[in-house]
C-alpha cells in the first residue's frame, strides 16, 4: 500500500503571491505533474490541511481542478488557513461536512483504513480536539477495530520546539488523543502538516509524520524569542509504504531535481 502525502500549498488567487513572494499555484503545478508521474501509483493521495490561503469557492474550485490532474483518489484534512463549507463542496469524494459543522474524511484501502480528523478553529491558528471531534474519532476507530488504521490531523499533536508555530499549534484535545490511541491498537501513525518541515515524533507509541510544505518552508529556528519566517528551501513531500509485516515505512521526496544537476 503505498500512500503519498501532500500538506501546506496555501493557494491565493491566480495573479497574486503568497506573502508576496512566493507562486504556490505554480509549487502546486509541479507537485501535481509529479504526483501524476510517479510509478509505482500511489493507492491514495493525502492532503493534511492548508489547501488554500484564500478559502473562497474559486480558489476550491483551481485546488480541485488541480488535484483531479494526479488521477489519485484523494483524502483531505482542514487546516487553519482552510474554510469548512467551500473545501467539502469542490472535493466531496475527499471530505465531508458533517451535521454537527465539522469536516470528516475516512477511506477504506481493504488492508488499511485512514482517518482524516478536523482540528480547524475558524477564525483562529491555533487548533484543537474538543470533546465531540474525540467523540466522532473514537466512533471512527470503533467501527474499524481490528483494522490497521492511519489518522490524518493538520496541527501536530505534540511541540516541534519551533516556539513560534508551538504557540499555534494544537492547544486542547492532545492528552485526551493520547488516551483514545491508549485504548485503539493498530493504529500505525498520525499524518499531519501546518509546521513545513518534516519532523518526527510519537504520542502514546504511536509515530507521528509531519509533512514538509509542497510550497514554501517555515525556517527551522530553536530560539524561542525567535518569530517565524518564510523560507524559500526546495517543495517537497512524502511517500508512506505500509504492509502488514513492515508496517509504515515514511520517506520524503522532492518536487524539483536540484538546479545544478
Amino acid at each position: 500500500m503505498l500512500i503519498a502525502h501532500l500538506t501546506d500549498t496555501h493557494i491565493v488567487r491566480p495573479g497574486t503571491l503568497f506573502a508576496g513572494r512566493f507562486d504556490t499555484l505554480a509549487a502546486l503545478d509541479r507537485a501535481v505533474a509529479r504526483l501524476a508521474a510517479l510509478r509505482p501509483r500511489p493507492d491514495l493521495l493525502v492532503v493534511s490541511g492548508d489547501l488554500a490561503e484564500d478559502g473562497t469557492p474559486e480558489v476550491y474550485a483551481l485546488i480541485a481542478e488541480r488535484l483531479a490532474r494526479t488521477g489519485l483518489s484523494l483524502l483531505a484534512v482542514p487546516g487553519n488557513h482552510d474554510e469548512r463549507e467551500p473545501m467539502a463542496a469542490a472535493l466531496p469524494d475527499a471530505v465531508q461536512l458533517t451535521a454537527g459543522g465539522f469536516l470528516r474524511s475516512i477511506r477504506d484501502l481493504g488492508d488499511l483504513v485512514v482517518i482524516g480528523i478536523d482540528t480547524l478553529v475558524s477564525g483562529a491558528s491555533h487548533g484543537e480536539l474538543c470533546d465531540r471531534r474525540l467523540a466522532a474519532l473514537d466512533a471512527d476507530l470503533r467501527a474499524t477495530d481490528g483494522r490497521d488504521r492511519l489518522i490524518v490531523m493538520h496541527h501536530p499533536p505534540f511541540a516541534t520546539g519551533i516556539a513560534a508555530m508551538d504557540a499555534i499549534g494544537l492547544r486542547r484535545g492532545t492528552a485526551e488523543l493520547a488516551a483514545l490511541l491508549a485504548t485503539h491498537p493498530r493504529v500505525h501513525a498520525i499524518l499531519c502538516g501546518h509546521v513545513h518541515r518534516n519532523i518526527q515524533a510519537s504520542l502514546a507509541g504511536v509515530p507521528i509524520r509531519l509533512a514538509p510544505s509542497a510550497s514554501h518552508a517555515i525556517a527551522l529556528d530553536l530560539d524561542p524569542q525567535a518569530p517565524y519566517r518564510f523560507v524559500r528551501e526546495p517543495a517537497q513531500f512524502m511517500l508512506h509504504s505500509w504492509s502488514r509485516g513492515a508496517g509504515l515505512v515514511s520517506h520524503t521526496a522532492f518536487v524539483d531535481d536540484h538546479p545544478g544537476l
